[in-house]
């Protein structure tokens, strides 16, 4: 009977993550390289369950260096047509970045992450 129970409950967990799904699709592009001193642009293709662009949303990002503490640096996106949203990041540091980004849409908020990794641009 033990067994059957944890099973069950077990399913029952899997349903209601399968049912709790992402909402949303982030496509994000990031340049390879970013020049210290200059903003740095971030761009987010954001398209519904259906593959649809998301038109109209609220949308920001909060960006944090993986294993540092100097703060986040904070973006609000704004938005280009056809699901694109665009914001500029004042980069100090090349390394790995996490994206915590914040979906606001027809009065639901969804929260998501993107990783990515931006190095000094060699050329200047």
């Amino acid at each position: 009977m033990k067994k059957f129970t944890s099973l069950l409950i077990s399913l029952i967990f899997i349903l209601l993550t399968g049912c709790s799904a992402n909402d949303f699709e982030i496509k994000l592009s990031t340049p390879k390289s970013f020049t210290p001193d200059q903003a740095t642009p971030i761009q987010m293709k954001i398209l519904d369950r259906e593959g649809k662009p998301v038109e109209g949303a609220k949308v920001s990002a909060d960006l944090d260096m993986q294993g540092m503490s100097h703060g986040d640096i904070s973006m609000k996106m704004e938005e280009k047509g056809k699901g694109v949203y665009v914001g500029q990041a004042d980069f100090e540091m090349e390394g790995d970045y996490t994206a915590a980004i914040t979906i606001d849409y027809k009065g639901e908020k969804w929260l998501g992450e993107k990783r990515f990794s931006i190095v000094y641009n060699k050329a200047q």
